[in-house]
């Protein structure tokens, strides 16, 4: 018998069996974040604080009922951006909730179960911001500083 606990029945190969899962209630912190990515940097935090900015907004944060896609230039820094995204909103590769799409800028977008959907865009001075490392801007900023609500739409 082929069990799917979570995620999309199709991911899982034929013969496969995920056991029971252990629920694990929580979040993470920005200091998780850190120690999940080796260290703390302005795109890490960026994308940190994109994931509880857009989870605010949705009213939804039950990482089984979420997608998150991700847009940002393929290359470091700039890709730290998605495991900030991942340990805020929990919607990870591993579960495969998360979808990462090359781009020239850095856009989160987070689906609830509900239908809801909210994406931010990183605004131009954030992104300076970080690029030149200026990592207690990037921790202080209001959030109207660092993203645009691009859209918004009810379920």
């Amino acid at each position: 018998m082929r069990r799917v606990m979570h995620g999309d029945p199709s991911m899982t190969p034929p013969g496969v069996a995920e056991g029971p899962l252990r629920r694990v209630e929580g979040r993470l912190s920005l200091e998780d974040a850190a120690r999940f990515h080796g260290h703390l940097g302005p795109f890490l935090a960026l994308g940190f604080r994109a994931g509880e900015a857009a989870l605010k907004e949705l009213g939804e944060d039950d990482p089984a009922e979420l997608k998150a896609t991700v847009s940002c230039p393929p290359a470091r820094p700039y890709t730290c951006f998605i495991d900030g995204v991942q340990c805020s909103t929990r919607c990870t590769l591993g579960k495969g909730n998360i979808e990462v799409r090359g781009g020239g800028e850095l856009r989160l977008r987070v689906e609830g179960r509900s239908g809801r959907v909210v994406e931010l865009r990183v605004r131009g001075e954030a992104l300076r911001r970080a690029e030149g490392g200026d990592l207690d801007w990037v921790l202080s900023a209001r959030l109207d500083e660092l993203f645009e609500l691009v859209e918004r739409k009810r379920g």
